[in-house]
């Protein structure tokens, strides 16, 4: 979460905290004074109600309290600031350190896959320059895969030698395999 916006909550609890709190306060002892009664408080110089110069003075204690965190809120922002950048800077060298490395990732990827190519077409020639019964013996030592990858390119015919001299259960499962090659 954004540390700015928790501190706006913060501080916005804070002062929603001190509305709540003077309206306790303003509602659990108004003073009311009439007319006549306040001439004569005035006439009289009558002391003030302790109770009320307490919650006077807490009251201010609070709002000094609210204003002393508002000032340190104010002072992490600035100190959070300069962090929020470096993390910002940081985040965004990660992000274009990733798109490079899945750019080099992808460049691999294909030169594998044209060494792969390469090999297969060394196999095709090799297989393609023996005699089918021969070829048909040694392919069937290999791996399904690996066969069907020869197969496929290999021409038709003598792909069609090789694997019709192979064990039956064997040549259909490569040929249903072949089959669903695009």
């Amino acid at each position: 979460m954004n540390i700015f916006v928790v501190i706006i909550t913060a501080f916005t609890l804070l002062m929603l905290v001190k509305i709540v709190i003077s309206g306790l306060y303003l509602q659990s002892d108004p003073v009311r004074f009439s007319a006549t009664n306040l001439a004569l408080a005035e006439e009289d110089h009558v002391q003030p109600d302790p109770a009320l110069e307490e919650k006077e003075r807490m009251l201010r204690k609070k709002e000094q309290d609210l204003k002393d965190r508002e000032t340190l809120l104010k002072k992490r922002e600035e100190e959070l600031l300069p962090l929020k950048k470096e993390v910002d800077a940081k985040f965004e060298e990660l992000n274009d350190l990733q798109t490079s490395l899945t750019a080099y990732a992808k460049k691999l990827a294909e030169r594998e896959k044209a060494l792969k190519d390469t090999k297969i077409s060394h196999l095709v020639a090799l297989y393609g320059a023996m005699d089918a019964a021969k070829a048909a013996v040694i392919m069937d030592k290999l791996k399904t895969d690996t066969i069907v990858r020869i197969l496929s390119n290999m021409k038709g015919k003598f792909a069609g030698k090789i694997l019709s001299m192979m064990e039956p259960e064997k040549g259909a499962m490569i040929s249903e395999r072949l089959c669903r090659l695009d």
